[in-house]
């Protein structure tokens, strides 16, 4: 899933959302606070501990590089396995599609026997393919989907 992750960072229309779980050298199940432009005026994470959660600034938590810069010698990848994660990037494959499909036009995943593939539907319109339905997860799917994004 690394490889995979990576390439969700490298989308010119991926961007961090605020509840997307990552991982990070040195620690994983971190889940992003930040604005809702993905800016990183607030550079907040919330860290699973013993009594719950806990939330702490980057530096308070010692994680060196910066968040979200994707080009830190040790970058922060999405956690594509998180449901809240996969939830955020079909927002973004949304984003990044419907504008040229037209207002009242809404991406989905969707799974024909074990492959997923990323359609729209608008209205009464038929369901038009972004992905085909040829991916063993519907993380890669989206992945896929946000790839080829016009």
């Amino acid at each position: 899933m690394r490889e995979l992750a990576e390439r969700a960072v490298a989308c010119e229309g991926w961007r961090w959302m605020a509840g997307m779980r990552c991982t990070h050298r040195w620690m994983s199940g971190i889940r992003i606070m930040a604005t809702e432009s993905g800016e990183q005026s607030e550079s907040y994470v919330v860290l699973p501990d013993a009594d719950g959660n806990a939330v702490m600034t980057l530096h308070d938590c010692g994680i060196m590089g910066g968040f979200p810069d994707a080009g830190s010698a040790y970058p922060f990848l999405p956690d594509l396995d998180d449901p809240a994660t996969l939830g955020c990037l079909l927002a973004l494959v949304r984003a990044a599609w419907e504008p040229r499909r037209g207002s009242d036009s809404i991406a989905s995943t969707i799974q024909v026997g074990k492959k997923w593939g990323v359609g729209a539907r608008g209205g009464s319109e038929t369901l038009a393919l972004i992905v085909l339905p040829t991916f063993d997860t519907e993380a890669e799917a989206l992945v896929a989907a946000l790839e080829a994004a016009p």
